[in-house]
């Protein structure tokens, strides 16, 4: 009986000492974007080409990038004659690792993958582009 006790005792003891380590894990389903500081919908502010700061008008600045946790969409309005129309729009999926975005997207059959850094400093972001040595950056406001 003493036996039994002890074994009893020694099994109590093993499980009440080990502590658990599912505080820590995070659901395989959950996607690591969804808690990103991209998700959300941005309006373009400014303009930067070659390190100059360019003007951009009224209709340029409503062109928008919108993240959601699996896509964007990435919307350039630009003046044509007088009036304000879509320039272009795409559609793809992103990833984000520290500062570099990784947009992909389809554009005419082809499928275009860009990698930019960017930033966000009180709710503007900015997205460099270097396209062989030619610089652009867009700020975005957050909506």
């Amino acid at each position: 009986m003493k036996n039994l006790s002890l074994i009893i005792l020694l099994i109590a003891a093993t499980f009440a000492s080990c502590s658990s380590d599912d505080d820590n894990v995070v659901p395989q389903n959950e996607n690591p974007q969804s808690t990103s500081k991209l998700i959300g919908k941005w309006g373009q502010i400014s303009f930067t080409q070659q390190g100059e700061a360019l003007t951009i008008t009224d209709c340029e600045k409503k062109s928008t990038i919108e993240f959601n946790a699996q896509s964007y969409t990435d919307i350039g309005y630009a003046p044509v004659n007088t009036d304000c129309q879509i320039d272009y729009q795409d559609n793809g999926t992103w990833t984000e690792e520290g500062n570099t975005l990784t947009l992909t997207y389809i554009d005419e059959g082809e499928t275009i993958t860009e990698v930019t850094n960017f930033t966000i400093v009180d709710d503007v972001l900015t997205i460099k582009y270097d396209d062989a040595g030619f610089k652009t950056e867009f700020g975005y406001k957050k909506l």
